[in-house]
C-alpha cells in the first residue's frame, strides 16, 4: 500500500458529498420549483379573474394614471353602456358629431357638452350611456349621459340633433363600419384622448357593387371625449 492509501486520504480532484449537502441541493430544488409553480398558479388565476370581471362588466384597473374603459351588454342596437375609470386631475368635454364622419381621427365638427362641478379632484368610476332616438317629429336624437357614484360632482352629458335625412343612409346602406370602446374587454387608454366610445359610418360602395370600409369621411355619427 502506498502512504496515500495507509493514511486515508483521498485522491485528490474526487468531491465529497455528505448526505446534509444532498439534502440542501434537492429542498433548493424543491423550493425553486414550487416557487415557479405557485407564480404560474397566480398568473393563471389573476387572467380568470380579469375574463370574469370582463364578461360581467367590471373593470379591473392595472394603471390608475390611465382611463380605463368596457362596454357593457345592452339589448336595444341603438343604446350603448360604458362603465368607465377616469384618473384624477383630467377634466374631459363630451363631444358629438354627425355628417361626415373621420375613419380613424375626431370630426373638428359637432357639438360640446361640459360640466363645471370638480369631477377631476378624484379618481372613480363613470358609467356612461349613449342613446340613438326617433324624435316625434321625425328627426333623431343622439344623446350622453353619465353617472359617477353618488357623487354631487358628474361629469353631465350633451344631446345633438340628427335631422332624418342625415341617417337615411342607415336603412339605404347595406353594410356598416364603427367602433364600440371596450366592446371585446376592458381597455386602458391615454386619458389625453381623444376617447372614441362610438363610431358608426356608411361603408362605400365598390366598382363591383360591394360595400367596403373607407379611408375617406363617411356619412355617420360618433361620441368621444376630449380634455379641456
Amino acid at each position: 500500500m502506498n502512504a496515500e492509501s495507509r493514511t486515508g486520504v483521498e485522491p485528490r480532484g474526487r468531491f465529497r458529498f455528505t448526505l446534509k449537502t444532498l439534502l440542501l441541493f434537492f429542498i433548493g430544488i424543491a423550493l425553486v420549483v414550487g416557487a415557479g409553480v405557485n407564480t404560474w398558479r397566480l398568473r393563471t388565476a389573476e387572467r380568470e379573474l380579469n375574463k370574469l370581471r370582463n364578461e360581467a362588466g367590471y373593470l379591473s384597473v392595472s394603471d390608475r394614471t390611465k382611463v380605463h374603459v368596457i362596454a357593457l351588454e345592452v339589448d336595444d342596437p341603438r343604446t350603448w353602456k360604458w362603465r368607465m375609470f377616469v384618473p384624477k386631475g383630467h377634466k374631459y368635454q363630451w363631444r358629438l358629431a354627425q355628417g361626415s364622419i373621420p375613419l380613424d381621427s375626431a370630426p373638428t365638427h359637432g357639438i360640446t357638452g361640459i360640466s363645471n362641478e370638480p369631477y377631476w379632484d378624484s379618481d372613480g368610476e363613470v358609467l356612461i350611456t349613449a342613446k340613438l332616438s326617433e324624435a316625434d317629429d321625425g328627426d333623431w336624437r343622439l344623446s350622453v349621459s353619465s353617472k359617477r357614484g353618488d357623487s354631487k360632482d358628474q361629469m353631465g352629458g350633451a344631446t345633438l340633433t340628427i335631422p332624418r335625412d342625415d341617417l337615411q343612409w342607415m336603412s339605404t346602406v347595406p353594410a356598416t363600419d364603427g367602433r364600440v370602446l371596450g366592446g371585446s374587454g376592458a381597455v386602458a387608454v391615454d386619458p389625453a384622448g381623444p376617447i372614441v366610445l362610438l363610431q358608426r359610418r356608411a361603408c362605400e360602395k365598390q366598382p363591383d357593387g360591394s360595400y367596403k370600409p373607407s379611408t375617406n369621411p363617411m356619412p355617420g355619427f360618433m361620441l368621444w371625449l376630449e380634455e379641456r
